[in-house]
């Protein structure tokens, strides 16, 4: 994990970390097929009541989607499912979310967590 990310909390099977309006992550290629990002989310309500909720991904520097949220809760999001990320050994992958928020007694700043962010083979 690079910048930007929480410890980790919750139980097991149930792992996640918050983060706040930036985080980013380098993943490693382990497959030789295409490969597409997955990252697995959570939106709390709290975030919804300071404006509409988007998350946007970049990979390498391009930007690879960016979703509205539309409820409160689990979220899936899968880069660009029209395309295969491009070839290469490692994959640097930037999250920035918004809005963010605090909690009361608490120095954190929020936006959403995430409890999965992966590489998938593309299925062909």
């Amino acid at each position: 994990l690079g910048d930007g990310w929480y410890d980790l909390e919750g139980d097991f099977g149930n792992k996640y970390r918050w983060i706040g309006a930036h985080a980013s992550a380098v993943l490693r290629r382990i497959h030789t097929a295409p490969q597409r990002l997955r990252i697995r989310g959570y939106a709390h309500e709290t975030q919804f009541a300071k404006g509409q909720t988007v998350v946007e991904v970049r990979v390498n520097g391009t930007r690879v989607t960016r979703q509205t949220i539309e409820r409160v809760g689990l979220f899936i999001i899968e880069a660009d499912l029209e395309a295969d990320l491009p070839a290469a050994e490692t994959y640097t992958v930037e999250i920035d979310a918004l809005p963010t928020w605090t909690a009361p007694d608490d120095d954190r700043t929020f936006s959403v967590n995430i409890s999965m962010i992966r590489l998938v083979d593309a299925e062909i």
